[in-house]
């Protein structure tokens, strides 16, 4: 009998080409270390190198990878709804391809799981730009004012989310940033936990702060409007 499947791990992707071998070497070991069926969805988000390639390579040698190919660069957003669209695990874990998460912290996350909806690898020392993360805690500053929102690290990439919570969640633009606020006002339970965060070895960020900020504000008051109507805007509480 095929072994059920109760971990999807879901991996947006946009010219990583160089990063997936070493990625799914990591993954590869991190996953089978569970000793639980699992998945591995990577969704090609029309990049123009051969990362595709390399993907359609490395499934030769992991059979439990899956491959989803999107015709088109769409965005991170509609890359992950597109994973958790095709997912079968009673758990979703989600982290990009660029290696900054070690996917051997999964196993850290999971450790809650019994206890909590949703958990988040809060980067505790992070690893990236200045203008990167002081682009970030200026959201967190503007949403903590506006929403009330007390998530530490909102753009955290590695996360495990519980299946349930698939569907109850509006998955709009930049639905990513505001899932563990909007899953807070819907009774689910959010837990952060500190990660290790690393250098990226490989390619460059393929997201502009200035793009991010301008769409982040249309959204911040697109999710507010969502939680008014709706009656449940968090107290000021972790």
């Amino acid at each position: 009998m095929p072994q059920q499947i109760e971990y999807s791990v879901v991996i947006p992707l946009y010219n990583e080409e160089e990063s997936l071998p070493v990625l799914q070497e990591e993954l590869h070991a991190a996953m089978e270390s569970l000793g639980r069926g699992y998945e591995i969805i990577y969704v090609n988000d029309g990049s123009a190198d051969s990362s595709l390639e390399a993907l359609s390579a490395l499934k030769e040698r992991y059979p439990k990878i899956r491959i989803i190919s999107l015709l088109k660069n769409k965005g991170q957003c509609k890359a992950l709804a597109a994973g958790f669209r095709a997912s079968l695990g009673e758990w979703i874990i989600t982290m990009d391809a660029d290696l900054q998460n070690p996917p051997s912290e999964i196993c850290k996350l999971l450790e809650f799981k019994d206890e909590y909806d949703l958990i988040i690898g809060r980067r505790k020392i992070r690893k990236d730009s200045y203008s990167k993360i002081a682009a970030s805690r200026l959201a967190w500053f503007i949403r903590l004012l506006v929403l009330r929102d007390t998530c530490k690290d909102a753009g955290a990439a590695l996360r495990i989310y519980r299946r349930s919570m698939i569907g109850r969640i509006p998955l709009f633009r930049r639905f990513y940033y505001y899932f563990p606020y909007l899953a807070r006002t819907r009774g689910f339970k959010v837990k952060e936990i500190d990660v290790e965060h690393r250098h990226r070895r490989f390619g460059r960020s393929k997201y502009g702060n200035l793009k991010r900020a301008a769409e982040g504000v249309v959204d911040l008051w697109k999710v507010r409007r969502i939680v008014k109507k709706a009656g449940r805007l968090p107290a000021w509480s972790q």
